[in-house]
């Protein structure tokens, strides 16, 4: 299994000047351009295989079952209603995890605990529509404690983990892009990586990224201003992101 989030899969950069809150003395113009060259990149960011499922369970028909049914059957632990539980939201939670951690490294753990959690907890939802808001909101709090534990590694000098980068798939120039776009990620926290990440990459309403990290809208925003911020600085500073924000404002 997989870690499990949801979401439209489509990315809206085209609304991107919508959402920033920067606090960056540029103005709307260059603020919109970086935002737009730096998420354009994280978009490219290719799907996370998903394991071969082995093993005869039976899926039920899109469609054919209500939320409320299909939380209903969850809660009895109905295999038909694990498979498309896990079915209907494998593919966005292995993306939307990649591209928030930058590496598919413990993605299929992550992805497991993420399903089993639910699963664990489902009886606990109340409003059955809220489904998929609960899967993203689980993947993203096992996504935090991620990404703080490969803080604490860093900091300790045990970063030296084999990781399964996104940077991997690509040419030697767009590769090096990648890994010096998640070098500036790494240096936000935790909470502001995600948001930015869900807001501005894979396209989700303010609302639904203040469900997804479990906090209220205003607290949100700060995480976004502080993050969008801090990007921006470390991206102008960083030879690779600087030439290719240069690049975009000049197209």
């Amino acid at each position: 299994m997989s870690r499990g989030v949801f979401l439209d899969e489509s990315v809206h950069s085209d609304r991107i000047g919508e959402r920033s809150t920067s606090l960056s003395h540029d103005g709307p113009s260059e603020t919109l351009c970086r935002h737009k060259v730096l998420t354009k990149l994280m978009s490219q960011i290719p799907e996370v295989s998903t394991p071969v499922a082995r093993g005869n369970l039976v899926r039920l028909r899109p469609g054919v079952i209500s939320d409320a049914d299909l939380v209903e059957q969850l809660r009895q632990k109905q295999p038909a209603a694990v498979a498309h539980l896990i079915g209907t939201y494998s593919s966005i939670v292995r993306r939307s995890l990649f591209r928030v951690l930058g590496s598919a490294y413990d993605i299929d753990d992550l992805e497991q605990d993420t399903f089993v959690t639910v699963l664990d907890r489902c009886h606990t939802l109340r409003d059955p529509s809220a489904l998929r808001s609960f899967v993203v909101s689980v993947a993203m709090r096992l996504a935090r404690n991620e990404l703080r534990k490969r803080a604490i590694r860093r900091f300790v000098g045990l970063e030296g983990l084999a990781e399964t980068s996104a940077s991997q798939a690509y040419d030697p120039v767009t590769a090096e892009r990648f890994r010096h776009l998640y070098r500036a990620l790494d240096r936000l926290e935790a909470n502001g990586r995600i948001a930015y990440v869900l807001r501005h990459v894979e396209g989700y309403e303010l609302a639904e990224v203040a469900t997804a990290c479990g906090c209220s809208l205003s607290t949100v925003k700060r995480w976004l201003s502080r993050a969008e911020q801090k990007l921006q600085e470390t991206a102008r500073r960083d030879p690779v992101l600087s030439l290719l924000i240069a690049e975009g404002e000049a197209s």
